[in-house]
């Protein structure tokens, strides 16, 4: 087991902070949770999920219950597809379980490793966490930033040409 504190990401799609991020832009760059929950229709609870995702990506933070567009936020939505994805690799390579998975594959000769292996390691890392939903939304956000990919048919996860 690393040292590093290991954190887990929040079992959501990325579009909907992406959904955020231009809610907020629309109102001037922060607004009340609580608002936008009720403005989006969202439960508080779903919306906690998308803004804790939106704060660890380095895009808003979170103070006394509101929600800010922070300059990195700002900066991915002046952006083209290329570098808004470019902005999302750089932040994922930061996190502590991205940085964890990535020296994992690096160290396999062919830089994959089947799925029942990563799920193996996420139960370890995190195991209040189910690792198949931890699983899916790892392999979702890695594919969005062109970070790691999945073959669904030799069932392998892996790393992305760098």
């Amino acid at each position: 087991m690393p040292a590093v504190n290991i954190i887990p990401i929040p079992d959501c799609h990325l579009t909907w902070v992406f959904g955020l991020l231009e809610f907020l832009e629309d109102r001037g760059g922060r607004e009340d949770g609580y608002k936008i929950a009720r403005d989006l229709q969202f439960k508080f609870g779903d919306l906690l999920k998308v803004m804790k995702a939106a704060e660890i990506l380095g895009l808003v933070s979170t103070p006394a219950g509101d929600v800010v567009l922070e300059p990195l936020g700002r900066q991915w939505l002046a952006s083209d597809m290329n570098h808004r994805k470019l902005i999302l690799r750089e932040q994922l390579k930061k996190h502590p379980l991205f940085s964890y998975l990535m020296r994992l594959l690096r160290a396999q000769e062919d830089r994959s490793l089947a799925k029942e292996v990563v799920l193996e390691h996420l139960a370890m890392l995190l195991p209040s966490e189910p690792p198949q939903r931890l699983f899916q939304t790892l392999v979702n956000w890695g594919r969005y930033a062109e970070l790691f990919g999945y073959n669904k048919d030799e069932d392998r996860f892996y790393l992305d040409q760098e």
